[in-house]
């Protein structure tokens, strides 16, 4: 894969990222409800996007680290 097409991934994700946990997307787990792990429905979103852009910046490190070599 070539690294410019990592690195729109990696932007693209970012911002699914900025749209999830502010207005448009935060409203899908704003009203209360059950528990997730023990979190808060809301918490939980916050850190499984967290870890998503964790993820990703790990793929684009490893891509980064590849093409650097060459």
């Amino acid at each position: 894969m070539r690294l410019s097409r990592v690195r729109l991934a990696v932007a693209a994700v970012f911002v699914l990222f900025a749209l999830a946990v502010t207005w448009p997307g935060a409203l899908l787990v704003a009203e209360p409800g059950p528990l997730v792990f023990g979190l808060p429905r809301a918490l939980a979103w916050y850190i499984l996007w967290i870890l998503i852009g964790l993820a990703a910046l790990l793929v684009l490190d490893h891509f980064e680290s590849r093409a650097g070599d060459d």
